[in-house]
């Protein structure tokens, strides 16, 4: 047994010499990494968004061209009696007097189906009843007679006029990719694209020199003392009927019996004649003329950065734009005659241009944090001009719309990413 027992502890101190010398044959445990310090794993942004208005000169426009105003009236032949004849101050009608139809005895003929008195067209007198008239100065042409009158227009103006359009405020967008430093790394430059939209907005309004021709007819009052101005015939008057003694008369059914009575004034039923004349007028017509509408400006250029302090920085970028414009063009022609309503025509045309053109633009940037700032500066913006016609049966004009040479500012929010 004393044997036995020495044998297991010579045993267990050779497993366990075995055991240590195992131990220091493995290689050390993997550290565990600082984290602690992270500074060295933060993204560094390089990108730029920036987002705000920009306020821009308007485009400098001119119009010219010609047109016509024809009479809105058809007064007829200067012969005929009984025509339907219409002037830009009145109109002649054919007659429109009747008489009751008499039976053998001489008592109206009453018509079975509606029970009223039948009626026929006076015989042709070389009169009429229905007529009418809106103004004084057409009694004062021809003592005795009443004149009507119909007018157009010829523009012959080849002045060009010339208006500066309106500034506009529009949206503007912009995003630059850091590419860089230059001058030996002093200076940073970016890669810039852009988009804005503005307005375009011109109208101005001139007396144009025109050829007016003045048709005029006159009809004869037969000695009649005319009527104030305005005027419509026919008239009647209605009264109650009375017998001899004066008293009311009654229909069978009770009601008051009436009497219509005409009380037309009556002139010609034809003109007694007919004079056309013509003459320049630099008054009397006057043209509007408005273009309407927007353009989108596409920019892409570098950007140099001219770092001031930490927060503060000044940059200058140049490059190549792209303007894609869309307008409308309105041209009204307004004839206000002697007498009589003003005659007007309006023709409108659309166009849609796209411009090559170029840009500049220095701004002061100041970092609120990190990643935002505000930005503010100044633009320059050119891209040429295009021209627009209004061409319709009475109008034909041509406008320039010039957009070179615009000045203005931007302002806004920039964020970096």
């Amino acid at each position: 047994m004393k044997h036995l027992r020495l044998a297991l502890v010579a045993f267990a101190s050779l497993v366990g010499a075995a055991h240590a010398q195992e131990d220091e044959r493995r290689a050390p445990p993997v550290e565990i990494p600082d984290f602690s310090n992270l500074d060295e794993y933060i993204y560094e942004p390089r990108s730029t968004l920036t987002f705000g208005f920009r306020y821009i000169g308007g485009a400098k426009t001119s119009f010219s061209g010609t047109g016509r105003l024809p009479s809105p009236e058809d007064p007829g032949a200067a012969t005929g009696a009984n025509l339907a004849r219409n002037y830009h101050d009145g109109a002649v009608q054919p007659d429109g007097r009747v008489a009751s139809r008499l039976d053998n005895s001489g008592n109206p003929v009453i018509d079975p189906q509606t029970n009223n008195p039948v009626f026929d067209p006076i015989a042709p007198d070389g009169r009429t009843n229905s007529w009418s008239y809106s103004d004084a100065n057409q009694l004062a042409v021809t003592p005795g007679y009443i004149a009507f009158n119909s007018y157009s227009a010829e523009i012959a103006d080849s002045a060009v006029r010339r208006k500066d359009g309106e500034s506009s405020s529009g949206m503007d967008i912009s995003m630059s990719r850091d590419m860089g430093k230059l001058f030996r790394g002093r200076l940073p430059w970016t890669l810039t694209v852009g988009m804005s939209l503005n307005d375009i907005s011109a109208n101005t309004i001139d007396s144009v020199r025109a050829n007016i021709r003045t048709l005029t007819d006159l009809y004869s009052l037969y000695g009649q003392v005319p009527p104030a101005a305005p005027f419509t015939s026919p008239g009647t008057t209605t009264t109650n009927a009375v017998d001899a003694a004066g008293n009311t008369i009654l229909n069978d059914d009770g009601s008051v019996r009436t009497i219509t009575t005409d009380t037309s004034v009556l002139i010609g039923n034809e003109p007694a004649g007919r004079t056309i004349t013509t003459a320049f007028d630099n008054t009397s017509v006057s043209n509007r003329w408005k273009v309407k509408g927007a353009y989108y400006t596409f920019r892409a250029g570098p950007t140099i950065t001219l770092p001031v302090t930490s927060r503060l920085k000044a940059t200058v970028s140049l490059g190549a734009a792209m303007v894609y414009s869309g307008t409308s063009y309105t041209v009204t022609q307004t004839f206000t005659p002697a007498t009589g309503a003003e005659i007007a025509d309006t023709a409108t045309s659309n166009a849609y241009k796209l411009l090559p053109g170029y840009y500049a633009d220095a701004t002061v940037q100041f970092d609120i944090t990190e990643r935002t700032g505000f930005y503010a500066g100044a633009i320059l913006q050119s891209a040429g001009s295009y021209s627009q016609n209004v061409d319709s049966a009475n109008a034909n004009y041509t406008t320039k719309i010039d957009l070179a040479n615009q000045h203005g500012i931007r302002a806004g929010m920039s964020y970096r990413f």
